[in-house]
């Protein structure tokens, strides 16, 4: 399988439709195909056409949707761009660091690139949703990027470490897939809500308990095997409660 048809690039609720045709041009540029928009506000349209230039052939392939599940539903690992640091940490690597990981995953399973809106980036709750955040290194008085240039320059490192890699890459073999990230995201409502029932914790904690635990989840990188125990384990605590 190519890196590109593995790798899914994600737009999320865009403004400039034009800025979507630049995306489509420096995705097929760099060898990737697969773009998905949450929300676009103007899709299609004459200028994202325009834009796009010799990509137009990739524009009837994009795909819109209306929330970031449906994004994600076949994504086993998630990457999100993200521009400065968060009041809860999150695991982040430069691109140059995370690359590497996005090609390794991307030998055996799926992954997602997203990208936020144009003025304000990635809301906390969708960064929550990533198993890595990835930062571009720019000039720290003006770290600033187009959002069509942001993906063309994380496309081209991707791209350049693929072409550059002088042995097979190793697969990242393991006995069961890994999970999807729905799947996770639906673990870690259920281990909340667990812990609610058991008032272990609750919504109103100062210290971002709700975030950390999002965090855990995503960090450890669970197979569909692991996750299917901790939600039996789950259900028999649940059972337990009500007993």
């Amino acid at each position: 399988m190519s890196l590109g048809s593995q790798v899914k690039i994600i737009l999320i609720e865009t403004t400039n439709s034009g800025n979507i045709g630049s995306a489509l041009r420096a995705m097929k540029t760099m060898g990737f195909s697969e773009l998905v928009l949450v929300n676009p506000k103007n899709f299609p349209s004459d200028e994202a056409l325009a834009m796009s230039a010799n990509a137009s052939d990739l524009l009837d392939a994009v795909k819109v949707v209306t929330s970031l599940d449906e994004a994600l539903e076949d994504i086993n690992f998630v990457v999100a761009t993200s521009s400065r640091m968060r009041r809860v940490p999150w695991p982040c690597e430069s691109l140059e660091e995370a690359s590497p990981k996005i090609i390794k995953y991307s030998d055996t399973s799926k992954v997602a690139i997203m990208f936020g809106r144009e003025d304000r980036g990635l809301t906390n709750n969708e960064l929550q949703r990533s198993n890595l955040h990835l930062s571009i290194p720019a000039n720290p008085e003006y770290p600033v990027l187009n959002l069509a240039m942001s993906v063309q320059v994380v496309c081209y490192q991707l791209y350049l470490d693929k072409i550059l890699e002088t042995e097979a890459s190793q697969a990242h073999l393991w006995d069961v897939p890994m999970a999807k990230s729905n799947h996770i995201n639906n673990l870690i409502n259920h281990f909340i809500n667990v812990a609610e029932q058991l008032e272990v914790y609750n919504k109103g904690n100062p210290r971002q308990i709700g975030a950390r635990i999002k965090r855990l989840f995503t960090r450890v990188g669970l197979d569909e095997m692991e996750v299917n125990f901790l939600r039996g384990f789950l259900s028999s605590i649940e059972k337990k409660i009500e007993e």
